[in-house]
Order: C-alpha cells, then sequence, then structure tokens
C-alpha cells in the first residue's frame, strides 16, 4: 500500500486528503430523519458540550470535544446532501484531510454514547450519536478496533456479541421455560446478564413473585445494541427484527428486559434504524413492578443489602431512554437507608460510567481515568452499595473496584427487586 495513496471502503487517500465515495455516504446516512439533519447542522461549534464529557475533561484533546465529531459527520453529509458541500467538493474546497482522519478511531470510542452533551448543548445537538455514526464508517472503511470487529463477528456468526454459545443449557438451568407458546412475557437478556446467572436467577424470581407467565427464546441471546454500537447497523438490524418475530412467533403480549441500553435499542433506536414501530410492547422491568406496585398488585418493602445505599442510573434507561419515575421510587421504597442525588435521573450532571467501551481492550488504558469521575461523585455521596440498572454499568464500576478505584459493592437492581417485592 503505498504512503500517497491508497482505497479502503469507500474511502480514497490522496496527497494528505480523504477522498469518500457516495456509496459509503449513503450507506453511512441511510436511519438519518430531518431531526438528525437539523441537529448536525445547528451545531455551533461553542464547545460547551464537553464539560460533561469525562473523555474530554481527562484528555483535553481536540478531537474528545463532542462537537467536533459531529463537525467531521456533518461535513461529510453537506459534501453529499447539500447544494453548498456538493459545489465545494466538485471544487475540492472540502475534504477530510489525513491529520484529522487519523484521530477518528481514537475519538469515536472516547464516548459512551450517553447523551449528556446533548442535554448541554444549547442546540440539543445528537453528538452522542454522530459518535456511532464515526464508528459506522471506520467499520465499513476498515479502520475500526479489532475488538470492535470481534464483537460483531460474534454477533454475526454466534448470534450474541460475546460469543456465548450455550445460552440455552444456562437458561434450563436457571429455571426458565425455553420457547414456551402464549406467555405473558418474552424475557430479552443480553450476554452480560448471561455471564451473571444471579441476575438471571434474581429476574426470574421477580417475574414469578410477580405472578408472570415468562419465557426466553432459545434463539435470542443478545438484542443487538452492541453490534449496532460498533458500527454495523445492518448485523443490528437483523438481531433486532429476529427479537420482534420470535415474540410474535411465540405469542407473548409483551417484551420485557432488565437491561437499560436494551431497553433504549428495543424501545427506541431499534426502530428508528429500521424505519418501523415495535409490533409489541416493549418494557423494562422496573416499569412493570412499579406500575403494579401504583395497582396494588405487589408491596415494596425495604431490601436487605448493605446500608447506606445509592445509584448510579442508566444513562440509556433514563436519559435517552425517558423511563425515569419508576427506577427513582423503587429505590425510595426498597433500597435502605437511600442517599438520592439531588439531580434527576436524566441530568447531564450525573456522570457516565465507561458503560461498554469496557469491552474495546484497545481503550483500557485510558478507561481506569475516565471512571475516576463517576466514582469520584459516587464515593462523595457515601453509599456502601451502588444499585445499577444496566449490566454494562455494572462491569464498569465493578471493574473500578477490582481496580481499586472503589470499595463499595455493586447491586444488580434485580438482587434489589427479589429482596424487596412482597406480595
Amino acid at each position: 500500500m503505498a504512503k500517497e495513496e491508497f482505497k479502503c471502503g469507500g474511502f480514497r487517500l490522496s496527497k494528505g486528503k480523504i477522498e469518500i465515495n457516495r456509496k459509503l455516504a449513503s450507506r453511512t446516512f441511510d436511519e438519518f430523519t430531518p431531526s438528525d439533519v437539523m441537529g448536525i447542522e445547528n451545531c455551533m461549534r461553542c464547545g460547551i458540550c464537553s464539560y460533561s464529557c469525562p473523555f474530554w475533561l481527562e484528555t483535553k484533546k481536540f478531537y474528545d470535544v463532542p462537537a467536533w465529531r459531529t463537525y467531521e459527520i456533518n461535513k461529510i453529509y453537506s459534501m453529499f446532501y447539500t447544494g453548498y458541500g456538493i459545489v465545494a467538493r466538485y471544487l475540492r474546497l472540502r475534504r477530510i484531510s489525513g491529520n484529522e482522519f487519523k484521530h477518528w478511531t481514537e475519538s469515536a470510542y472516547d464516548c459512551t454514547a450517553c447523551g449528556a452533551c446533548t442535554y448541554t448543548s444549547p442546540m440539543e445537538v445528537p453528538n452522542w450519536y454522530t459518535a456511532i455514526i464515526m464508528r459506522r464508517i471506520l467499520h465499513y472503511s476498515g479502520f475500526n478496533y479489532e475488538s470492535a470487529e470481534k464483537l460483531i463477528s460474534n454477533s454475526k456468526e454466534k448470534g450474541n456479541a460475546l460469543g456465548i454459545e450455550n445460552w440455552g443449557e444456562v437458561a434450563s438451568k436457571v429455571g426458565f421455560n425455553i420457547d414456551k407458546k402464549d406467555s405473558e412475557i418474552l424475557y430479552v437478556t443480553s450476554p452480560l446478564e448471561i455471564q451473571n446467572t444471579d441476575v438471571l436467577a434474581n429476574t426470574l424470581s421477580v417475574l414469578n413473585k410477580l405472578k408472570l407467565n415468562v419465557t426466553v427464546s432459545s434463539e435470542i441471546s443478545d438484542p443487538g445494541y452492541y453490534a449496532y454500537l460498533m458500527g454495523d447497523f445492518e448485523t443490528a438490524r437483523g438481531m433486532l427484527v429476529k427479537v420482534y418475530e420470535t415474540a410474535m412467533k411465540l405469542n407473548v403480549k409483551k417484551i420485557i428486559t432488565t437491561d437499560g441500553m436494551g431497553y433504549f435499542w428495543l424501545r427506541w433506536q431499534g426502530p428508528k434504524s429500521i424505519k418501523e414501530n415495535p409490533p409489541i410492547e416493549v418494557e423494562h422491568l422496573t416499569k412493570t413492578v412499579y406500575e403494579m406496585y401504583k395497582q396494588g398488585r405487589v408491596k415494596l418493602e425495604k431490601a436487605d443489602i448493605v446500608a447506606p445505599t445509592t445509584v448510579h442510573y442508566s444513562e440509556f434507561l433514563s436519559r435517552l431512554g425517558g423511563i425515569e419515575e419508576p427506577p427513582r421510587e423503587i429505590l425510595r421504597l426498597t433500597a435502605p437507608q437511600f442517599i438520592e442525588p439531588k439531580e434527576r435521573p436524566s441530568s447531564d450532571k450525573l456522570y457516565t460510567c465507561s458503560h461498554h467501551v469496557e469491552l474495546i481492550d484497545e481503550k483500557k488504558d485510558i478507561l481506569k481515568r475516565v471512571r475516576n469521575y463517576v466514582v469520584s461523585q459516587l464515593t462523595k455521596w457515601g453509599g456502601k452499595s451502588v444499585i445499577v440498572f444496566d449490566p454494562n454499568c455494572m462491569l464498569s464500576l465493578e471493574n473500578a473496584v477490582k481496580d481499586k478505584q472503589a470499595d463499595f459493592k455493586v447491586v444488580y437492581f434485580t438482587e434489589l427487586l427479589d429482596r424487596g417485592i412482597k406480595i
């Protein structure tokens, strides 16, 4: 491969300039909506968004400013979909430079897609989304991280990002019904939850206490969001459609998930990507429990876990998914000596954990430093137990404990519910 020129996946680098063909551009923006276009075009590059991002707070690098990614993506969009941009592209007045592009891979994964930057932005620019779009370009052009591509290949070949092959056996040992038709609920778990049988056991116990007839599918061990977050939208869409089709085939009434990101993907981002509304109701377990509590069908009391307790809310469940009241009220009812954050669950003042980026081996060096922001916040609140609503959050905070950054206990909310529900 010559230094002056190379071609890869729709990219052509010549004399330090990146040239992108229309095929890659059309694939990149195939799920864009008018609001997405408005979002990237409204960015003023003021940089205020960076102050809610622990990656930028840690590195202070220009390419870790969330708006920088949006500007790079907007340049590509305008080059193919705006009059001025098309003219500028033909006159070679607008290009992605090689010096800028060499920072793309690092920048795209110096982001958890938590959405805090969007809340901070005066124009509500979707900087979290442009990080994923950047990963999409990296995936199809051959510049993605190797570990990200491994998650994608596992999703294609094994049906889940972590390459788990014995999901049916695990589910059977825990006690779940498998592929049972006409059940009320299809429980859709995620790979990290499958690796933690305590989470599965707690979940089944909670559903049994709620007297819900539940089944899992032997064919669904990943809702598909890992492939999406790594840039392979096509694989992610196929996995999502398979979840919906399985639910309809089993004739269930509702899909329930315990994964914060899983809920956001199944209910909101996934349907946006395939341009269809979910054919069946999708619900997070916290909402299921809270609605039954308000109806008087279940009692909640303080759970027997180490106190005092505090919380790390799921960014994808609350900030992006819109589920705030159920997890907060459940915590008030069941978490002993609960130290409640002053900010609402969706607040941009609550730091993100390192979430799914924990699975990217190439980012290990920076993750420990980035984790310090959320760990310091949680430690300041003083809880001995930290309750989480997303398995990626659990992984991040447990890694912080292993790295001796924190000494609190990380408690998945299903354990809290299992100990706090009284029929």
